[in-house]
């Protein structure tokens, strides 16, 4: 559905539209930031970070009805009480789900908000799938993030229910064991959704990785094990949530990307969580809407990475610092066996913004994560094991990646919002808007190449639903002569050029914390990121991944999605509908 330019400018004059976090610029904010980001943003509260304690969500197993419904919360000892969304009854967000590999779990979400939307008044109703109706009747649906599972069961953005409403989801748990996430992706207001609680954790355990004590890869678990759901936000002086970002964006006008000025941690403004000494495995998420992290320690000690998106890795991959898009997993296994009772440590951040963010808002990163104070009590004392898979009682090894040029390849462009010499348009795939044609349709039990043709100014996490993906390489490319030697159609008209003859330097491997399976993959400006995808074949899975169900206007939808995870954006026109045919 084409939408005027006009909205799609997050400063009239400008023409500058908000994105990610960049991937590759960060740094100390400048001092003048802060003051400019007074008077073009809607600043928070000033706060004292690491003031209240971290709290980790209730864990439920299961066939059960959870329920959406308006509740409470306060974020900050210093705030007030906030209206939010949750799940089961929480105050914000919702609870941990756990599962097992191999044991179908049939979980029914019922919708019963009422009072209308919580951010109502930032409803754009231009937005496709979006309507004035969600001011009053907000629409939900339950995606699980990373999940392998049939399509009546993905949470499809048009398959929603308004208040009143169920919605029965059948998830069969066949892959490995894997921290997934479920939040709402209901199409025009994930954005909106997202922010007002609509997320939670779900954690799949397989004979391997089980998080008891029994744990045959030797992990931290019980109190040892703690999800890390990273958010920011903003609010107002009464301690409400506030959606918008730019003051020079109307209200009720799509701005771009929603960017906070505070970071909380499972709900909590910059807590602070008691540690004893030894161990600890955290269950890192990337629950933010726009916002990318590079996250390290205060005193740049180093940690392990054990896991992605989709599960282990084959080995533990030691660092100082990882970089965490919208969207993203880390497991991460964390050394405070040198922290003295009292003494404390930080997780903290430093990531800029693009560009064009920080000339638009003067958003500076939100340094204050986490605090961690040691209790000098004896903790868990196993260090990681050097091997997590392909050894005797142990998982298989990852499959190794093909050579180049020996899979079908197919190339992806994404686009910015304006450009020299481009028509206007939304932040677009292929250049095309939800609806265009042609789908996508690669085939079962094969695989591709996609190559992820960054020509914008802005990062993007792009997510696929059922499948995986592991990262091949990256490389720079020229994109002013890309964009020059391949003139951009009109929005509605596929376009995806190769990139073959503006590629600059030597590609470049994934780092060895990212390089396992993956779900969204950041995609940096300027860069083509090629990743492997394999689309599995209905005899492997127990299901037809091409078969077709009914959504509640009695639409006939085929397949899956594919957007960017960036919310706002998969918001306007960057998601687009896939098929795995035969």
């Amino acid at each position: 559905m084409p939408h005027g330019p006009s909205r799609r400018s997050l400063l009239t004059a400008g023409g500058v539209g908000l994105g990610a976090a960049a991937l590759g610029a960060f740094g100390a904010p400048r001092p003048q930031q802060a003051d400019a980001a007074a008077s073009l943003t809607f600043a928070s509260p000033q706060l004292t970070p690491y003031v209240d304690e971290l709290p980790v969500a209730p864990v439920l197993t299961g066939d059960r009805t959870i329920t959406t419904a308006a509740s409470t919360h306060r974020f900050h000892r210093d705030l007030g009480v906030a209206k939010t969304w949750s799940y089961g009854g929480q105050p914000y967000q919702g609870p941990t789900i756990e599962a097992h590999r191999g044991e179908p779990l049939t979980l029914t979400f019922s919708n019963a908000i009422d009072g209308g939307h919580l951010f109502a008044a930032d409803v754009d109703p231009t937005l496709q799938g979006a309507s004035e109706l969600d001011r009053t009747q907000p629409r939900t649906t339950v995606h699980i993030h990373g999940a392998v599972t049939p399509p009546e069961a993905d949470g499809h953005p048009e398959d929603t229910v308004r208040p009143g409403g169920t919605m029965t989801y059948r998830h069969p748990n066949g892959q490995d064991a894997a921290h997934l996430w479920y939040h709402d992706h209901a199409m025009g207001i994930t954005r909106l959704n997202a922010v007002a609680g609509l997320a939670g954790t779900y954690l799949l355990r397989d004979e391997y990785d089980t998080g008891t004590a029994a744990n045959r890869l030797g992990l931290p678990s019980g109190e040892f094990e703690v999800p890390l759901t990273l958010a920011d936000r903003r609010f107002l002086a009464d301690g409400s949530l506030n959606f918008r970002t730019a003051r020079e964006v109307p209200q009720g006008h799509w701005e771009g990307g929603m960017f906070g000025d505070l970071m909380t941690v499972n709900g909590i403004v910059s807590p602070y969580l008691k540690v004893a000494r030894g161990f600890y495995r955290f269950r890192v998420l990337n629950a933010s809407n726009a916002r990318g992290y590079r996250l390290f320690f205060s005193n740049q000690m180093p940690f392990w990475v054990v896991g992605t998106d989709g599960g282990l890795l084959d080995a533990p991959a030691r660092t100082t610092s990882v970089r965490l898009a919208p969207g993203e997993r880390l497991d991460l296994v964390v050394d405070f066996g040198s922290l003295a009772a009292g003494d404390h440590v930080d997780l903290t951040n430093d990531q800029q913004e693009s560009p064009e963010v920080v000339a638009a808002t003067a958003v500076v990163p939100t340094a204050d994560i986490l605090r961690f104070v040691g209790t000098g009590a004896r903790g868990f004392t196993t260090p990681p094991p050097t091997v997590l898979r392909g050894a005797a009682g142990l998982p298989a090894a990852l499959p190794a990646l093909p050579a180049a040029g020996t899979l079908p390849r197919r190339i992806v462009t994404l686009t910015p919002a304006t450009a020299p010499g481009w028509p206007p348009a939304g932040m677009m795939m292929n250049n095309l808007r939800y609806g265009d044609g042609p789908v996508l349709t690669p085939r079962q039990g094969t695989a591709e190449v996609w190559e992820f043709v960054n020509a914008s100014s802005e990062p993007h996490p792009m997510h696929l639903h059922l499948v995986h993906m592991r990262i091949l390489d990256r490389q720079v490319f020229d994109a002013a002569a890309y964009r020059k030697a391949n003139p951009r159609p009109e929005p509605g008209t596929a376009w995806s050029p190769s990139p073959d003859a503006h590629l600059l330097g030597t590609a470049q491997p994934p780092q060895a914390w990212e390089a396992g399976v993956k779900d969204t993959v950041g995609c940096p400006p300027g860069m083509v990121t090629r990743v492997l995808v394999r689309f599995p074949a209905a005899a492997e899975l127990g299901f037809d991944p091409d078969a077709s169900f009914a959504a509640m206007d009695g639409m006939r939808l085929r397949g899956y999605v594919w957007h960017c995870h960036i919310l706002d954006h998969e918001d306007d026109c960057m998601m687009a509908r896939y098929r795995i045919g035969t």
